[in-house]
C-alpha cells in the first residue's frame, strides 16, 4: 500500500531488514541507545502480542522519515484499578481493541526518524493520511503515539490540532549522579533514606557475600536469567508485554558495547540481574530479575542499585535511568520522574468520546498505586 503527495510518498515494511542501517542511522538521532539494533531485536524474539511495522516517507526516491509502529490486541480494562476495573472487564469484550501504536514496545520514549529537510507538520499530515487509509483498510480501530516526551513538544502539538486525546503515560524516572563516590551519592539523599539505605546494606552483607559481575554474552545461563525476569514479572501488577529467552539472548548480540549485564552472584548462585543499556553518559537500566527465595532478605534492589551507581560513576556515567513502574523506592533514591504522554485516535466517534471521558480513570495513578503521592 502506498500515497504520494506533493512527490512524498509513504509505504510500509514489515521488517527492519527492509531498511539500510546507514539510512536509519542517518535520520535518528545518534544518540539514542534504543535504536537500530534494539528493534532487530524485538524482531527476532518472537514477542507474540506484537506486530512490527515502519512507516517510511520518501521523497525523490531517498528516505526522509522512518517511523516504527507495533499492532495489538489492547484492552482498555487492564488500565485500572479498583471498582473501575471491576466494571470494565464486564465489558471487555467491547473494550479490547486492535491498535496501531506508533513507536516501539518497551522503549523509554517514542522515537522516529524524520530528515532535516522536512517540515514536521507537513510530513506529519500526510503520514496521518495514510495511516487513516491503513487502519480502515486492516480493520485497526485505533491510531496511538506511544510514551512522547518533551522531547516530543513539536509533534505533541501537531497531534492536538488534529484532535488526538492525550493520556498520561506511565513516567520514566532519571537519576543524576553528581558525586565521585557511592558514599557522597547517598549523601545526597534524604537523612530517612540515607538511615533505611544503609541498614539494609548492612543486613544483607552479614548474611551473604555478593559478587557482580558484567557479561555482554548470557548464552551459557539464559535459561537462570530468564527464570529470575519471571519472578519479578510475576510479582508485577503492571504488564504490557512478556518478553522471551530468545529476547535476553538477542540483545547481545545485536547490541554489541551497548548491552551489558550485570550479574549477582551468591557463591556459584546466580541471584539477581539487570540488563541495562549503556552509551555516551546514559546507563538505562532496563530489566531487572531477583531470586525471590532470597530477595528481601538480602535486599537485592538496593544492594543492586548501589553496584550500579559505582560501576556508573567508576564508568563516567552521569544519568542512570531506573525505569518506569516501582516508583517509590526509585524516588527515595534519587531519581526523578520524566512525564511521557500518548496521543490516541479511534475510528469510532463513540469509543473516541469514551476515551475521552475515562481519560482520567485511566491516569498512572490508577495503573501503578507506587505513582501516587510522588513528585519528580
Amino acid at each position: 500500500m502506498q500515497t504520494n503527495n506533493s512527490s512524498l510518498e509513504f509505504s510500509i515494511v514489515k521488517t527492519i531488514k527492509d531498511i539500510p542501517r546507514e539510512d536509519w542511522e542517518n535520520l535518528f538521532c545518534k544518540e539514542s541507545i534504543e535504536g537500530y539494533g534494539y528493534q532487530k531485536t524485538l524482531e527476532e524474539s518472537n514477542l507474540k502480542e506484537f506486530a512490527f511495522g515502519y512507516l517510511l516517507g520518501k521523497k525523490n526516491k531517498n528516505l526522509v522519515a522512518i517511523i516504527p509502529f507495533f499492532v495489538m490486541d489492547f484492552s482498555l480494562p487492564s488500565l485500572t484499578q479498583g471498582p473501575l476495573h471491576w466494571i470494565l472487564s464486564g465489558l471487555k469484550g467491547l473494550l479490547r481493541l486492535k491498535i496501531i501504536f506508533l513507536g516501539a514496545p518497551t522503549t523509554e520514549e517514542f522515537y522516529f526518524g524524520i530528515a532535516k529537510t522536512e517540515n514536521l507538520d507537513t510530513l506529519m499530515e500526510n503520514a496521518i493520511k495514510f495511516l487513516l487509509a491503513y487502519v480502515k483498510q486492516n480493520r485497526i480501530n485505533g491510531i496511538a503515539f506511544y510514551n512522547l516526551s518533551q522531547k516530543n513538544a513539536a509533534l505533541a502539538d501537531y497531534l492536538k490540532k488534529r484532535k488526538f486525546i492525550e493520556l498520561e503515560g506511565l513516567p520514566n524516572t532519571l537519576a543524576e549522579i553528581n558525586s565521585n563516590s557511592w558514599d557522597g551519592y547517598l549523601n545526597s539523599l534524604s537523612h530517612n533514606m540515607r538511615k533505611d539505605v544503609k541498614r539494609k546494606l548492612r543486613k544483607s552483607e552479614s548474611l551473604v557475600k555478593l559478587n557482580t559481575f558484567v557479561r555482554e554474552d548470557i548464552e551459557d545461563i539464559s535459561s537462570e536469567i530468564y527464570k529470575l525476569y519471571s519472578n519479578n514479572f510475576d510479582d508485577s501488577g503492571v504488564h504490557f508485554e512478556v518478553l522471551t529467552e530468545e529476547f535476553f539472548k538477542n540483545i547481545g548480540k545485536n547490541m554489541p558495547g551497548i548491552a551489558k549485564y550485570f550479574i549477582t552472584y551468591d557463591k556459584d548462585k546466580i541471584v539477581a540481574f539487570n540488563l541495562c543499556l549503556v552509551k555516551g553518559d546514559l546507563c538505562i537500566d532496563k530489566f531487572i530479575g531477583f531470586d525471590s527465595a532470597v530477595s528481601h532478605q538480602y535486599h537485592l534492589y538496593f544492594t543492586s542499585f548501589r553496584h550500579n551507581i559505582e560501576w556508573c560513576i567508576k564508568n563516567g556515567i552521569r544519568y542512570y535511568q531506573p525505569g518506569a513502574t516501582d516508583y517509590h523506592p526509585k524516588v527515595r533514591l534519587g531519581a526523578k520522574l520524566i512525564p511521557l504522554h500518548v496521543y490516541a485516535k479511534a475510528m469510532n466517534p463513540v469509543l473516541n468520546l469514551f476515551i475521552r471521558l475515562f481519560s482520567k480513570f485511566i491516569e498512572p495513578k490508577n495503573i501503578d498505586t507506587s505513582w501516587k503521592g510522588l513528585k519528580g
